[in-house]
């Protein structure tokens, strides 16, 4: 049996890790302020940090001539979901003067998303044969006189074309009854006219260098209608918490393609698609600001980087909403005019 002097220094002696441990949890699940306490480390311990998710891979901005002008692209699936990008889109080559430009954002989960925008892309770069000018018809006379020959001539309608095309995407995805569908936005480039396709809530703006809004389309969703109509700001509708509703899209019985007039374009004025993954996150007048001057590709990489810092990093009274990305913008070649010094020399 121990003595008095032993029984107190037992006593006074510091408890086991064990039951230190049990006190300090019931300390922790409590809330209760209690003394600091270090434990032996049997194991290497994670830090938090080291659980966060590694910052996105972020891919490079795509330029290209396209059309006696140039594109600059950028894509990339939400920095906030492991599955893939269910945006689409493509520049499609007619001739040296006529092209499109496409965005589509695919809905109704990954997989079928990803598909429904894909198929769009893929039937709508099938067309170019159909929008290629066709020869004139004619019987030569006498090999003097060339007689036309009633019948389809010169270029083709290429409305008719194109709503024909998406009509048929629409009728397959429905037949599919996979319950996907997509947005299009669609810019069809006749030299210097532009038209524009649309249906959804992915948008196309067309401005000039200064900075004066030319054109823009109506996002198909009740948020887009109310701030049309003047019911809400964009600052209201940007943070409405219904803002995800879309009212119209390829896949379904009450498609209707919204197309615009032609617009002539100006020098240095561009045309930007996009998909909600941008105008989600930026006001329209930041996106103008940014893009009507510079070079295209670093004002493309800039909403970029704008956009998915507000995703990753939400900040109090600025948009954030995570989602698949896609920016494609367009600008015509500016017309260089010689100077009289220039036009001396060459006489020289």
């Amino acid at each position: 049996m121990p003595s008095d002097v032993e029984a107190d220094r037992l006593e006074s002696a510091p408890k086991s890790t064990e039951i230190a441990e049990t006190e300090f949890a019931e300390i922790v699940r409590a809330g209760i302020p209690g003394p600091h306490l270090e434990f032996p480390d049997p194991s290497p311990v994670v830090r938090a940090d080291a659980l966060r998710r590694s910052p996105p891979e972020i891919p490079e901005v795509e330029f290209a001539e396209f059309c006696r002008g140039e594109i600059a692209s950028f894509s990339m699936k939400s920095p906030r979901k492991e599955t893939a990008n269910e945006d689409a889109y493509a520049s499609i080559f007619v001739t040296e003067e006529r092209g499109m430009l496409l965005v589509a954002d695919g809905l109704g989960g990954h997989r079928g998303g990803r598909k429904a925008s894909n198929l769009l892309k893929t039937s709508l770069t099938k067309v170019v044969p159909r929008l290629l000018p066709r020869p004139s018809n004619s019987i030569l006379i006498s090999k003097v006189i060339d007689v036309p020959v009633p019948g389809d001539r010169g270029e083709p309608d290429s409305r008719s074309v194109l709503l024909d095309q998406i009509e048929k995407v629409n009728k397959r995805l429905i037949r599919s009854r996979m319950g996907a569908g997509t947005t299009l936005a669609l810019v069809e480039i006749k030299g210097k006219r532009v038209r524009t396709f649309h249906a959804g809530d992915s948008e196309i703006l067309i401005m000039s260098q200064r900075g004066n809004l030319k054109y823009s389309t109506v996002s198909h969703s009740p948020i887009g209608y109310a701030f049309e109509s003047g019911m809400m700001t964009e600052e209201e509708a940007i943070l409405h918490p219904d803002r995800h509703l879309v009212s119209n899209v390829v896949g379904s019985d009450l498609m209707s393609i919204e197309m615009g007039p032609w617009i002539t374009l100006s020098a240095r004025d561009t045309v930007l698609l996009a998909t909600d993954g941008l105008f989600d996150n930026l006001l329209q007048s930041e996106i103008v600001e940014i893009l009507r001057i510079g070079r295209l590709h670093e004002s493309v990489a800039e909403l970029a980087e704008i956009a998915i810092q507000r995703m990753l990093s939400p900040m109090e009274d600025f948009p954030s909403k995570p989602d698949d990305l896609t920016i494609l913008a367009y600008r015509g070649s500016r017309t260089r005019r010689k100077r009289k010094s220039e036009k001396n020399a060459v006489r020289k």
